[in-house]
């Protein structure tokens, strides 16, 4: 009989767009070749179970939206009710609750419910920020282009967080048996914020992609429909995969991309993935006159067809907190890389053997660090192989699931 691994999600990793759910579904699937069983709670519209191949999704009704991690101290209400109530029914001995930034807090409540039961119960939870490091990245990344709506939510968002948020961290951060993060970066956050005593174990961690293309048999993807015009005409493809966030920097690529035009070198550029800015960025795209050379995609199921077909992938981030799960795609399919100089993203890559590496928010050393890859092709196969050699020594799925493994059985029969 496979053991139980209790997931709290939060957002619904069948739905959601972004980070937080690859990272969670990557979890997962490293769960299930571990021989574990993961139940994957998350909050809805509507109650429900979905069957998955990377675990069992339970659906839970939340009459609150959006389904974010600020509305936590109400989506938290609906959440350990429902967890409790499958645990009390469904599993017998001791429990394992893994829990994902701050949408692990209903487990602390469910941990406390199910010890009055005489259930042994252990949280472990993994951190990737914390709540105010990553709000200040969007309020960074705000500006006048940005519709004054838009602005003054990301301040009433941050406020929020100063307010409330911090707490419910804390409170979690306290409640947990054993605290994971993936980066230095992300250790001393933690310890700045709620204070050096705090136990933090370091966890590998890899991309979603990873598992599904173990054998990496994908040179024959087809071609995006977006692509076809740079691939046909011989342009150098750059593509970026990052969310229309403020912390993520992507405006600042915009503006270097208009330079690098300005500058008569010949390219084009793609940038996938939805978000809160995108209408803002489309318009940034067309006050620049970057329509021809410059094509903003939205959500696509499938942003490793991108990645396999760019020369250049750019990672533009203000703020990460931790390292970014783009940029692990773009370690894995081979791709020279420029990236922001910032957080855990110089833990990852070293700046001029695997990548080249940037301060945010300038987008002269940007526009200058494409130019540089562009024209120079001895660089670009140089950090290519490196790349790709990094992501076999660093992020292969073997070294995550095994890793898994043993915290999974550690807490799990010498612990609980």
């Amino acid at each position: 009989m496979q053991k139980e691994i209790i997931f709290i999600s939060g957002k619904d990793p069948l739905l959601e767009r972004g980070g937080h759910s690859s990272y969670l579904r990557a979890h997962a699937r490293a769960a299930v070749k571990s021989g574990f069983e993961p139940h994957i709670f998350c909050v809805s519209n509507r109650t429900e179970v979905l069957n998955t191949d990377f675990g069992a999704v339970h659906r839970v009704f939340s009459r609150f939206r959006p389904f974010r991690p600020l509305m936590i101290p109400f989506h938290s209400h609906f959440l350990h009710p429902a967890v409790t109530k499958y645990i009390r029914e469904s599993s017998t001995g001791a429990i394992l609750i893994h829990g994902f930034h701050v949408w692990a807090y209903p487990g602390v409540a469910i941990k406390r419910r199910l010890r009055r039961d005489g259930r042994k119960v252990r949280l472990l939870v993994n951190l990737y920020t914390t709540f105010v490091h990553e709000l200040e990245g969007k309020v960074r990344g705000i500006n006048r282009s940005h519709k004054l709506l838009r602005r003054i939510q990301q301040y009433v968002e941050y406020l929020w967080a100063l307010a409330v948020m911090n707490r419910y961290e804390r409170s979690l951060i306290e409640a947990s048996d054993r605290i994971f993060v993936n980066y230095s970066s992300v250790r001393r956050l933690v310890h700045q914020a709620h204070g050096e005593k705090i136990n933090i174990d370091y966890l590998p961690y890899t991309s979603e992609k990873a598992f599904l293309n173990e054998s990496g048999a994908d040179d024959d993807l087809a071609v995006p429909a977006e692509l076809e015009k740079a691939i046909g005409n011989g342009l150098p493809l750059i593509v970026t995969v990052s969310r229309h966030d403020p912390r993520k920097g992507l405006d600042v690529l915009i503006v270097a991309l208009a330079q690098l035009r300005d500058a008569g070198i010949p390219f084009y550029a793609c940038l996938t993935s939805g978000g809160q800015l995108f209408d803002s960025h489309a318009r940034l795209v067309s006050e620049l006159k970057l329509d021809s050379q410059v094509i903003l995609t939205g959500w696509v199921d499938d942003t490793f067809s991108y990645l396999r077909h760019a020369d250049v992938f750019v990672l533009p981030s203000l703020e990460e907190g931790s390292g970014s799960v783009s940029l692990i795609e773009a370690l894995q399919a081979g791709i020279p890389i420029i990236a922001s100089n910032i957080d855990g993203i110089p833990e990852d890559v070293t700046d001029g053997v695997d990548a080249l590496l940037v301060k945010p928010g300038e987008p002269d050393a940007l526009k200058d660090a494409i130019k540089r890859l562009i024209e120079d092709e001895s660089l670009r196969k140089t950090l290519s192989v490196n790349a790709r050699r990094k992501y076999e020594m660093k992020f292969s799925p073997d070294i995550f699931t095994q890793a898994l493994r043993d915290a999974y059985e550690h807490n799990y029969f010498e612990k609980a």
